[in-house]
């Protein structure tokens, strides 16, 4: 059940009842202590006492007015205000609302520094993500208290407010919708799943759908993504969603997905506490189903095209091997040095034919392609490679406003020169493990013949083990809201 918004004008005083929640920086709750004009701010001074709140960023207190309760969030120094703060800030605020049982929140978005617009987004992307709850297969301890509505007070006029709350609630459920996906049991969630979810979106939406299944894939010879499907008993899928926001426009934009329902590592089989996340090795399709649903529902004056390129890398007698040679679609041979480094075997063949039959403007490709990325920059910021230094700089701008991180790393061709093999073509992992990360990258570099292209791999950042911020543990549906911002201002 989604959670109703409503935008409310007015002051804090027009609220009587209730729990309002007031985020607040250091200079504004000085101001109130100083000259307190209203009776919940004479309460408030009178009954706060300074070891107890000041402002700070994480600070938290309540006082009782009467049918009232307010409750007061440190926001820190205005001079060091951000969005993310905010963002941060109402995640906590949803967090202790669902503790208390508090379904109905009062927030209010006129905060010292920052406009209404931008802090009235920045509320409700902290609300929406911090209050998601995987708890489908919990018989105990589910949480029964959901937020029923988020009201978003303000004192402003400005007439953007309510589109600002309306492309982050869209933005946000869409990023919780891949959190589903990225958390869902891998036998359900399989690649007749994915195929599934893209059919509903497409018919939802009135969308263009193409599927490619294991009879059409073989037939057009891509051999790659057969080769990692053959040890899985669910069929591989290449599935291509075209959504025509501009059609006057012949600019497009192809967004391709790795998607590995399961990663087993195949006979190069992950160890115990490798193996067992790997539900989530789907991440970058689940972003791409994610993105063309919010892409749809905000009408975003852009083409898009979706692409999912899915299997399981299973292990069963029809596996494929270390040393095995096979052919991909580009007509290039790929002999097998590791069967765990699947997912640019999976992309290689989508980004052929997503190239080849529908010739894009650029491509940007997601991937939880190595945990290289992870050794270097952790799980805060994403890696990003490619030969589109434009779209790279508006990347990474988005990722700034967003949280959603993107940090560009080398790919020099003396990289992709040393993606070879001495019995075929290209290897798909043969430089041990130095800069693993960047070699992913300049395999599928190979794959790409003049598109404009950029890799993001989301290894680290698709999924947290522990509680951060608006985070729970599990996945973190990362790269919506990173390519709808990016999207919308390019």
């Amino acid at each position: 059940m989604s959670i109703k918004v409503i935008l409310k004008e007015g002051s804090t005083t027009s609220v009587k009842s209730g729990d309002l929640f007031l985020p607040i920086t250091e200079e504004q709750y000085k101001k109130i202590n100083a000259s307190p004009k209203t009776d919940y701010e004479k309460e408030i001074s009178s009954k706060i006492v300074k070891s107890q709140f000041s402002g700070k960023f994480e600070q938290q207190t309540s006082i009782h007015i009467k049918n009232l309760r307010i409750h007061l969030f440190g926001l820190g120094k205005e001079k060091k205000l951000s969005t993310e703060k905010v963002r941060k800030t109402s995640g906590a605020i949803a967090n202790y609302s669902l503790i208390l049982k508090i379904s109905d929140p009062i927030i209010c978005s006129d905060i010292h520094g920052m406009d209404s617009t931008t802090s009235a987004g920045a509320i409700t992307d902290g609300v929406f993500l911090s209050s998601y709850r995987f708890d489908k297969y919990k018989t105990e301890d589910k949480e029964s208290i959901k937020l029923k509505t988020l009201t978003i007070l303000t004192n402003s006029k400005d007439k953007n407010i309510a589109s600002s709350i309306k492309n982050s609630q869209i933005t946000c459920e869409s990023a919780n919708y891949v959190r589903d996906l990225q958390m869902e049991n891998a036998d359900v969630a399989n690649p007749l799943y994915l195929e599934k979810q893209a059919r509903a979106i497409a018919k939802k939406h009135k969308l263009k759908i193409k599927v490619l299944g294991e009879k059409e894939l073989t037939k057009l010879g891509a051999g790659l993504i057969l080769a990692v499907a053959r040890g899985s008993k669910y069929p591989p899928r290449m599935i291509f969603l075209e959504y025509n926001g501009n059609p006057k426009s012949k600019d497009k934009t192809a967004i391709l997905g790795k998607g590995i329902t399961f990663d087993s590592g195949g006979l190069n089989l992950k160890p115990t506490k490798g193996i067992e996340t790997m539900r989530e090795d789907m991440s970058g399709a689940a972003v791409v189903l994610g993105t063309i649903k919010a892409a749809a529902e905000l009408k975003l004056k852009r083409n898009i095209i979706g692409v999912v390129s899915s299997a399981e890398n299973a292990i069963g007698t029809a596996a494929y091997k270390p040393g095995d040679i096979f052919k991909s679609l580009s007509g290039k041979t790929v002999e097998i040095g590791n069967t765990d480094a699947e997912g640019r075997l999976v992309l290689a063949d989508a980004l052929t034919y997503t190239e080849k039959n529908y010739k894009p403007t650029r491509m940007i490709d997601l991937a939880t392609l190595t945990g290289a990325v992870v050794v270097a920059l952790g799980d805060y910021v994403a890696g990003m490679f490619g030969t589109d230094d434009k779209a790279m700089a508006s990347l990474f701008n988005s990722g700034e406003k967003t949280y959603e991180r993107v940090w560009k790393l080398p790919l020099h061709q003396d990289y992709i020169d040393e993606v070879k093999s001495n019995t075929a073509d290209i290897n798909n992992i043969n430089y041990s493990r130095r800069a693993g990360s960047i070699m992913g990258a300049a395999f599928l570099s190979k794959f790409v013949e003049k598109t404009p292209w950029t890799h993001i791999d989301i290894a680290g950042t698709s999924w947290l083990e522990e509680e951060r911020g608006y985070y729970q543990p599990g996945g973190t549906g990362f790269g919506v809201r990173l390519l709808i911002d990016y999207l919308r201002n390019n």
